[in-house]
C-alpha cells in the first residue's frame, strides 16, 4: 500500500512556516521554516528539524548543544500551508538568552518591552553577543572548558582526547614541538596538505589542541592562560618567513622542557605564535578556535557536557 504524501502545501521558496509550542506551558517558543526533507526528518527522528535559509542546509534544533525540541504532535492549519508543531523543550530556546523568542510585548507607543527574565548570559553559551559578532573569550572559554571535562571525568573508553589527559606517560611537549614545526612549514610551503588556509587551520589548532592539553594536566587555568588574549597577539609588521623562524625556535624550547613543569607564559608564548601564523591566511582568532569548538560539540561523549552549558548555537538569522 503506498502512503499518501504529507498533507500540506509549500510555499514557492518550498518551505512552510512551523510555529513551535511548548507542550506543558502552551507556550509559543519560535517560529522557523521545514522543507520536505526538514518535515520528513522531524518525523522520522522525533527531533525538530528546519531549513536554514540564510546557510541553505538543514540543521536540527539544538545539534550542537543538546538542547532538542522532542515532538508530541504536529498539527496542519485550515489551508495546510503552516505547521504547529508541540514539543518537549530541552534547555532554552531563544538566542538571547530567553525561555521563548517572544520575550518581548509591543506597547502602543511601539516601545518593545521586555516581559521574561533573561536565563543566561548569550555571550558565555556561545561564545557570540546577541548582535551576533563573535566572542574571542567566550568561545575560548567554551573550548577549554570541554576539554577540562574531559580531564575530570575519565572518559578513555571513547575519548583518545580523555585518555591522553589520564595517561601520565603521554607526552604533550613532543607534539607540542612537532606541530609548531608544521605550522611553520605551511608559512614556508615546505608542508603542504591542502590549500594554504585549511593548512593553516588544521595546523594552527593543531598546536592550540596540544597546548591546551598539556596547560590542563599541569592544572594551569583559563584565566591563567588566557588563550583568547595570546591567539589575539599578532602584528602586520612581521612577515611570514619571520613567524615560521620563530615557529621553530619555539619549537626547540619545547624539545629542550622534556617532561618539565612550565609556567603558564610558556603556554601562552606558544599560543601567541599560533595567532600571528594564521592571521597570514586571513584567519582570526575565532575562526580557529570555533573550528575546533564545532568538533567538540559533535562529539556524543560530550553531549552531557554541552547540555548542562545550557543554551541553543542556531543562528538569529535561522529565525522567523
Amino acid at each position: 500500500m503506498t502512503t499518501p504524501e504529507v498533507p500540506v502545501r509549500f510555499g514557492p521558496d518550498g518551505l512552510i512556516p512551523a510555529v513551535i509550542q511548548d507542550s506543558t506551558t502552551k507556550a509559543v517558543l519560535m517560529v522557523g521554516f521545514m522543507n520536505a526533507a526538514a518535515l520528513a526528518a522531524t518525523r522520522e527522528s522525533g527531533r525538530v528539524h528546519f531549513w536554514s535559509r540564510s546557510r541553505q542546509q538543514l540543521w536540527r534544533k539544538g545539534e550542537t548543544s543538546g538542547h532538542e525540541q522532542l515532538v508530541q504532535d504536529m498539527y496542519v492549519n485550515c489551508e495546510q500551508n503552516s505547521l504547529l508543531v508541540t514539543v518537549d523543550q530541552v534547555g532554552a530556546v531563544c538566542h538571547e538568552g530567553y525561555e521563548t523568542c517572544f520575550y518581548r510585548r509591543l506597547n502602543a507607543d511601539n516601545h518593545l518591552a521586555a516581559t521574561f527574565e533573561r536565563v543566561f548570559d548569550p555571550a558565555s553559551v556561545y561564545g557570540r553577543a546577541t548582535d551576533g559578532t563573535p566572542d574571542l573569550a567566550g568561545l575560548s572559554r567554551a573550548h577549554f572548558a570541554a576539554f577540562a571535562y574531559l580531564r575530570d571525568h575519565d572518559l578513555s573508553p571513547v575519548s583518545n582526547t580523555s585518555a591522553r589527559l589520564h595517561d601520565p606517560t603521554v607526552s604533550f611537549h613532543g607534539r607540542i614541538a612537532e606541530e609548531l614545526r608544521e605550522l611553520a612549514g605551511v608559512l614556508d610551503g615546505s608542508h603542504r596538505h591542502g590549500d594554504f588556509r585549511s593548512d593553516l587551520l588544521l595546523e594552527g589548532g593543531q598546536v592550540l589542541y596540544w597546548v591546551t592539553l598539556a596547560a590542563l594536566r599541569e592544572r594551569v587555568s583559563w584565566a591563567e592562560l588566557r588563550p583568547d588574549r595570546a591567539l589575539a597577539t599578532w602584528s602586520e609588521e612581521v612577515v611570514a618567513e619571520t613567524v615560521a623562524r620563530l615557529l621553530r625556535a619555539e619549537a626547540g624550547r619545547w624539545d629542550a622542557t622534556g617532561q618539565g613543569v612550565l609556567s603558564p607564559a610558556r603556554y601562552h608564548a606558544a599560543l601567541a605564535l599560533v595567532g600571528q601564523a594564521v592571521h597570514a591566511g586571513e584567519i582570526t582568532p575565532s575562526d580557529l578556535v570555533e573550528a575546533d569548538l564545532s568538533d567538540l560539540r559533535a562529539k556524543p561523549y560530550l553531549h552531557e557536557f554541552f547540555t548542562a552549558a545550557a543554551g541553543t548555537a542556531e543562528p538569529a538569522a535561522d529565525r522567523f
